[in-house]
Formats: C-alpha cells, sequence, structure tokens
C-alpha cells in the first residue's frame, strides 16, 4: 500500500478514465497480491476449526441463563412480578378462612365383607350414587336436627345460644371427598373445643346411622332367605316321596350311567388327539415325499458350503501358505520402498499364494457342494421310513379307540332306558337340594353379622380419624401457600424469559465469538452511553470514553493494517448479519481512524437499500455509488470530501430495481474498484446485511476481505454462523470479526493511560 499523504488537507483524486496507467485489473491485481489461490478461505477466518456449531445444544447452562437473564431483568421483574402477585392473591383467596379448622376423617368402601349370594362389591357408577346420596344426607334437615339434639351439642354455647341451630352446624361444616374412598369433613370457627365436639358428634352419628341402615338391609335380607327355605324344603319333600323306595335303585342306575358317560368322553378326547396326530404325520409324510420326488426341494445352503469349504483340509493349508507370503510382504514393506525391486519376489509369492488359494476354494466348493446334497437326500431317505412307521401306528391306535367308543355308546343306550323316570326324578331333585345347603349357610352367615359387636360389625362405612383441631391452620397455610406461589411464579416467569431468550443465542461476548462461532477476533468497540448518561455524567468520565472509544479503533485499525500489508490487501467490507449491528458505526470509525493516520481513505457505501454514511459525514446521498454502476455519472463526480483529512465519501446513490440488475452483473462494480484502487491507499466498503438481501454476496465477490461487525447482546449465533458460512462458501476471505458494545471498565485501563494528551 502506498503511505500517508503529507500535508494538512490531501488533494482530491485525480480521476481518469478506465483504468490507471500501470494498474492491473481486478482480478489480475487481486492475484498478484494474493497469490494464485486468492480466492480460498482466509487463514484468519476460523480460529477454531473444531468449534461445534452455536445452537446444537437444547439445555443452556446455569451462566448462559444468567446472561439471558441480565439482558431481560426488566421484562422478567415486570411479568414476574405481576404473575406472582396474581397467584399469591389467588391462593389466599381460594383457601378457606377462618382461625381454627376441625377435620374428622370417614372411609366408604366399594368392598364389604357379608355373606354368600349377596354383592359386596360396588361398580364405580354405583359407588358413587351412593356416595352422592349419603352425603346429601348430612345436610338434611333431619340429620342437622339430631345433631342439634345431641346432650353434648345442645349445651355448647355457639348452638344453645342461637335460634337457627340447624343452619349454625350446616355454615360451619364442609365435606370433601377425594377421588378415593376417602370423605373428608371439616368445621372452621373460633372456638377449639366447640369445634371438636360439634364434629365429633357430627361424624360418629353419619357413621352409626349408615351402619344402622345396613344391619336393617341384613334383617329384611334374613326375613327373605327363610321364606325360600320354607318352599324349597316342601318342594323336595314332594319329589322325595316320588322316589319310594325305587330311589336306591335309581341311584345305582344313575352312578353307572355318569361314569359310562366319562368313560365315553375319555376315548373321544383320546380319539381326536390321534386324529390331529395322525394329520401332523401324515403331512409330514407328504412333504418327505415332495422332496424326495423333486431334487430341487433339497437345497444346500450358501453358508453350509461356506462352512464346509472353510473346514476343507486342502482349503485350510492354502489360507496357511497364503497367510506367510502375505506376512513375508507386510514386513518387507516395512523395510523397502513400494518401488523397490525386492519386493517384487515377495509380491509375486503373494499372488500366487492367492491364486491357489481360490483355485483351492473352487474346487472344494464344488466337492462340499455336492456331499452336503448327498448326505440330505440320505437323510431324507431315513425320515421317509420314520414317518411312514409313525402314521401306520397312529392308523391302528385310531381303529382300537374308534371301536371302543362304539361299544360305550352302546352301553349308555341301555342304561337311559333302564333308568327311566327315576333319572329325571333325581336330575330335578339334585339342584334343589344344592340351592337348600347355599340358603342354609347364607342364613348362618347373616345371624352371625347380626350378632357381632358393633366396632367389630363389617360395614362399607369407618371412621378412620376422629375429630382434630388444627388450631391457626388455615392462617399460617394461607400464608405459606401464597408465598410460596408467588416465589414459584416469579421464578418460572424469570426462568422460562431466560430460556426462551436464551433460545435466541446472542452473543455475551469475545470468548463466544471465538469458541463457538470459531472466528477470529481483530478487535472490540465499546458501548455507546445512553444520551441521558452523556448529557448528566460527568466531563472527566465521558471524556475518558471517548478516548477509550479512539484508542479501541485505533487497535483495530493496527490488526486490520497488518492483515492488509501481508495479504496485499486493499478494498476492505465491513458487513454483519443482520440490521442494526454496527455494521456503519464500524465502517465509518475505522475509515476515520485510518484517514487520521495519514492514510489516503475512501469509504464506499454499497448499502444500496438503506444507505446512511451520508447522514454520518454530512453529504449529499446520491449522485452516488447507484449512477456510477448505471454509467449514468462518472466517478469523479461522486467523491466528495469530508471534513476529515484525508477521508473521502462515495454515497449509496438512488437505487432502483435497475441498479439491483447491475450490481449482479458484476461487471460495472468490478470497473469501479479497478479505478478506485489506484486513487486510494485504502478503501472501506459499508454493505448491507448479509442474511436479509443478496447485495453483499455479490459486492464481496469483488473485494480482498471481509471484516464482520458483531453486537454483544444483539447479534444472534446462528445468524452470524449462517451468514459467515455464505461467504466462506463463495470463497470470499473472512478477516476476522469486531465485537461491539462491550462495556469496558475504565479505571481497570489506568488513569494515566486515558487521560488527554497535550496537543
Amino acid at each position: 500500500m502506498a503511505g500517508p499523504t503529507r500535508g494538512d488537507q490531501p488533494p482530491t483524486p485525480n480521476f481518469v478514465p478506465g483504468p490507471q496507467p500501470g494498474a492491473l485489473p481486478a482480478a489480475d491485481a487481486r492475484r498478484s497480491r494474493v497469490g494464485a489461490d486468492v480466492f480460498a478461505p482466509s487463514p484468519f477466518a476460523v480460529a477454531n476449526p473444531t468449534a461445534p456449531p452455536p445452537g446444537v445444544r437444547s439445555l443452556p447452562t446455569i451462566v448462559e441463563l444468567v446472561h439471558a437473564f441480565k439482558r431481560r431483568w426488566v421484562l422478567c421483574l415486570m411479568v414476574g412480578g405481576l404473575i406472582a402477585t396474581s397467584l399469591a392473591v389467588g391462593v389466599w383467596w381460594v383457601m378457606p378462612a377462618g382461625k381454627h379448622q376441625a377435620r374428622a376423617t370417614v372411609q366408604i368402601k366399594t368392598d364389604m365383607p357379608g355373606y354368600v349370594g349377596r354383592t359386596t362389591h360396588m361398580e364405580t357408577e354405583a359407588f358413587e350414587k351412593m356416595c352422592e346420596a349419603e352425603l346429601a344426607k348430612l345436610r338434611t334437615k333431619q340429620f342437622l336436627t339430631k345433631v342439634a339434639s345431641d346432650p353434648r351439642v345442645a349445651k355448647l354455647p355457639m348452638i344453645a345460644g342461637s335460634d337457627a341451630k340447624e343452619r349454625v352446624i350446616e355454615d360451619s361444616v364442609g365435606l370433601k371427598r377425594d377421588p378415593s374412598e376417602i370423605v373428608k369433613i371439616t368445621m372452621t370457627g373460633d372456638d377449639k373445643e366447640q369445634l371438636r365436639v360439634l364434629l365429633d358428634v357430627y361424624s360418629r352419628l353419619f357413621v352409626s346411622e349408615a351402619q344402622e341402615q345396613e344391619s336393617a338391609e341384613l334383617v329384611r335380607d334374613l326375613n327373605h332367605i327363610r321364606k325360600m327355605l320354607d318352599d324349597l324344603n316342601a318342594a323336595i319333600k314332594a319329589d322325595e316321596k316320588k322316589l319310594g323306595v325305587g330311589a336306591e335303585r335309581g341311584a345305582g342306575i344313575a352312578i353307572d350311567r355318569v361314569m359310562t358317560e366319562r368313560d365315553l368322553a375319555s376315548v373321544a378326547t383320546r380319539l381326536r388327539t390321534l386324529k390331529d396326530r395322525h394329520e401332523v404325520a401324515k403331512q409330514e409324510l407328504d412333504r418327505l415325499k415332495a422332496e424326495k420326488a423333486d431334487p430341487k426341494l433339497i437345497v444346500v445352503t450358501a453358508g453350509e458350503v461356506a462352512e464346509a469349504v472353510d473346514a476343507n483340509p486342502a482349503v485350510a493349508l492354502r489360507t496357511a501358505v497364503y497367510i506367510t507370503a502375505k506376512e513375508k510382504l507386510e514386513a518387507k514393506r516395512k523395510i523397502f520402498n513400494d518401488g523397490a525391486a525386492a519386493l517384487k519376489e515377495f509380491l509375486e509369492a503373494e499372488a500366487q499364494a492367492l491364486a491357489d488359494l481360490n483355485t483351492a476354494r473352487k474346487e472344494a466348493t464344488e466337492i462340499e457342494s455336492k456331499r452336503l446334497r448327498a448326505a440330505k437326500e440320505t437323510t431324507i431317505d431315513k425320515r421317509l421310513i420314520d414317518a411312514g412307521r409313525v402314521v401306520a401306528d397312529l392308523d391302528g391306535q385310531m381303529q382300537t379307540a374308534d371301536a371302543e367308543r362304539k361299544k360305550l355308546e352302546t352301553d349308555l343306550k341301555g342304561l337311559a332306558r333302564n333308568g327311566g323316570e327315576l333319572a329325571d326324578v333325581r336330575d330335578q331333585l339334585s339342584p334343589r337340594v344344592r340351592d337348600r345347603e347355599n340358603l342354609e349357610s347364607q342364613e348362618r352367615q347373616i345371624k352371625l353379622l347380626l350378632r357381632a359387636d358393633d366396632n367389630e360389625k363389617p360395614s362399607r362405612f369407618k371412621l378412620l380419624e376422629e375429630a382434630v383441631v388444627y388450631e391457626n391452620w388455615n392462617q399460617r397455610q394461607k400464608m405459606a401457600f401464597a408465598s410460596g406461589a408467588a416465589a414459584f411464579g416469579l421464578f418460572a416467569v424469570c426462568l422460562i424469559v431466560s430460556y426462551l431468550e436464551w433460545r435466541n443465542r446472542r452473543v455475551d461476548g469475545v470468548d463466544q465469538v471465538v469458541t463457538e462461532l470459531g472466528m477470529r477476533v481483530i478487535g472490540t468497540i465499546p458501548a455507546f452511553p445512553s444520551r441521558a448518561a452523556l448529557r448528566n455524567g460527568e466531563a472527566g468520565a465521558n471524556q475518558n470514553w471517548r478516548f477509550i472509544l479512539n484508542e479501541s479503533v485505533n487497535s483495530t485499525r493496527t490488526m486490520l493494517l497488518h492483515t492488509a500489508k501481508t495479504q496485499h490487501m486493499q478494498v476492505i467490507l465491513v458487513t454483519s448479519a443482520m440490521q442494526g449491528e454496527g455494521k456503519t458505526s464500524l465502517s465509518s470509525q475505522l475509515a476515520t481512524s485510518m484517514a487520521t493516520a495519514g492514510l489516503r481513505t475512501l469509504v464506499l457505501d454499497c448499502d444500496l437499500r438503506n444507505p446512511s454514511i451520508q447522514k454520518l459525514f454530512d453529504v449529499p446521498v446520491a449522485p452516488g455509488c447507484a449512477e456510477v454502476l448505471l454509467q449514468e455519472v462518472d466517478i469523479s463526480d461522486v467523491v466528495q470530501q469530508t471534513s476529515v483529512p484525508n477521508l473521502w465519501v462515495i454515497p449509496a446513490g438512488q437505487c432502483n430495481h435497475r441498479v439491483i440488475a447491475a450490481l449482479a452483473q458484476g461487471h460495472p462494480l468490478e470497473a469501479l474498484f479497478n479505478r478506485l484502487r489506484g486513487q486510494f491507499d485504502i478503501i472501506i466498503v459499508d454493505s448491507c446485511p448479509i442474511l436479509p438481501v443478496a447485495d453483499t454476496l455479490l459486492v464481496a465477490q469483488h473485494v480482498d476481505g471481509v471484516v464482520f461487525s458483531i453486537l454483544q447482546d444483539v447479534s444472534q449465533l446462528p445468524k452470524v454462523q449462517d451468514a459467515s458460512d455464505r461467504l466462506l462458501q463463495l470463497n470470499i476471505p473472512l478477516l476476522g470479526a469486531v465485537v461491539n458494545g462491550i462495556k469496558p471498565d475504565i479505571q481497570a485501563y489506568g488513569y494515566n493511560y486515558v487521560k488527554q494528551l497535550p496537543a
């Protein structure tokens, strides 16, 4: 690059049409500076080639969540505070009020011990209806009157001094049934002892009335069973009278008939089993005959042949010879190069051994295939003989069983004729006797249940927990639950907002750019303070910040110029992944820093769709780069002098579809850069963001290198990675990244190094 121009105000560049004398075309000039492979990726583009792409992990670390919370802490606290307050108020409002609470627990079971013949298990629907009916009784006036008339309740002050005793009890009682069999009865009030007595009477009366109702049902069942027994005994006596003295003879015939039927059933079962076995054996015999008749059905698999070939002695011998020749060849290769003459003998020996092995395997394959087929044919012949014997044996057994079945059927018919009417009477009497035995058993069980003590009497209703008073239960629980709900709501909102913010994968700092994006960082720019901070802050602190900004830009300039000098680069493009990541500010700061260092510097605004360079340097937006690409004006007419010595600007101009089409052609832009290279030491190109439009990818193909602008806490890692990948896919050199928005520690710089130097 040319050295810095002397003087306070360098002269305006003298443009002449076309390339300057001695200047190379853009492509040739780049090849002469960078080398033959100028479009290869820059060695500075990736600092950590093994870095994983951003966004691979599905769960953040605690540190990453903390960084995300710092960016959104105001939103977290505002939304979290509203939700926490709402949850606390809601929990406090929903929970019941009262200073003290008494509770008793009653179990209503779906299963209950009973007697044979009674349904003791209730289905879900019937159980739900029964529970609803029982709980409805607890609020009826009849039940509440019984509770109020109990001597222990009647003398309680809260009941004795009230004219509406039932209403007082109903208002203080709360009923809650869990999805299971548990019913919780609660009462709230101010006096603990009165609550305990009232709830104890209430719950015990509920259980005792339910048990009395069950006992009444047992008495009704007992009376019904006794009536059925009287009717059944009369019918049995009438049947016994019909049998008379022939009962014993009829019983003998019935026994013989039962035994004959049992034998006949056994023979029938055995005959069915023999038929099934005969069918299976016949199918196996037919299959073997088919295989014997058709040689194609005898299949020798490739695996069987391969296994037999491997076991063949000749193949095993040739395999050992080949392995030995190969090991000798590998040993010689460690001593001699592949082209050495000494390896020729061992190569030929290995090839000959391999050929012999293949020949042996081929011969063995044919031999073993024939041997295996012959063996299978012999096996089929043997199995065919065995299957024929099995079928013949089963035929004989089936004939014997069939003859036995026919004889038993004849005997059974004779017994049926001889038994006659006695068997019919006996068949009618037997179920009646069994029914009488069942009814007598039920009668005995019901009597035992009715004679049981109250504590041992089985019932669906059981008092699991007597009345217990929980002092100040509601107030403490309400406060604890409300506080817990508020804390949970605040934490949940902060966690959700932090996680959603982390999903955006914003850049937290310089280390993240290097480790996760794999980019080389050539500089950092401090964050701009707010206008209020500049207006209200101390003059010394603001001055120190400005010095830090200048030194940061100068450090970035030094790194960039060193790279440009070693790589012979002159045209440098500044871009970013998305809009609002500081690329235009970085372009103007770098250009100003290079101009103050004495370099003839040009800022070319190629952000044709949304130009802003003209605002920073207070120059007209047109004519500019757009008009030059359309060849409407000459370059000398658009280069504008700025107030900074050695710094010129070419604004963007008025963009339209024709300008974008000319940009895509490439030739007008290449001609523009060819003329500018001979007039300036360094050219800074401010371009569009990469991801929204393709303009930057078109411009970047004509520059020497690209500098990536990243804004801390704004730029997103996946988008930056996508943008840099697009540049690398086009073989555009990526010089590195500049991280903007760093929050500096002014004290860390040292006072003596940030104070203003004398003029």
